[in-house]
């Protein structure tokens, strides 16, 4: 059976969510959102629907700035190019598992930009903190 590409907002609540549940349930990771931060879902999850929605299907409902809760967290548990080399396998893998198709390609390819910029900079970071 084949699969479909990402065309809705539907779509990306589908694979926002199969993805958050998979990094809370990570050995690396989910201590991070359940435990360090107590990520309220709630919030969280809307904001993670509209950035992809931005990203992927020309969005305007994504208000904000995702620096800014990361450098929070790094505060407390220093991001490493591990965590964010895990996080780009656990989006992929999500992404596969669903979808196929030019916007599930794009998905991808946005994602690995994002977790290779912010690996870089928060390792910067990290080392300055020394």
């Amino acid at each position: 059976m084949s699969k479909s590409d990402i065309t809705s907002k539907e779509d990306i609540r589908t694979f926002v969510n199969a993805f958050y549940k998979s990094m809370t349930s990570d050995d690396l990771v989910g201590h991070i959102f359940l435990d360090v931060m107590h990520v309220d879902w709630d919030h969280h999850l809307p904001k993670m629907y509209d950035f992809w929605e931005m990203l992927l299907l020309d969005g305007h409902s994504y208000k904000g700035a995702p620096m800014q809760p990361h450098l929070l967290v790094n505060q407390i548990v220093p991001l490493t190019k591990a965590h964010f080399e895990h996080w780009i396998s656990l989006f992929t893998n999500t992404i596969d598992s669903l979808f196929e198709g030019p916007k599930a390609e794009e998905a991808k390819t946005k994602a690995f930009n994002i977790a290779q910029t912010w690996a870089y900079k928060f390792d910067y970071m990290n080392k300055l903190d020394k």
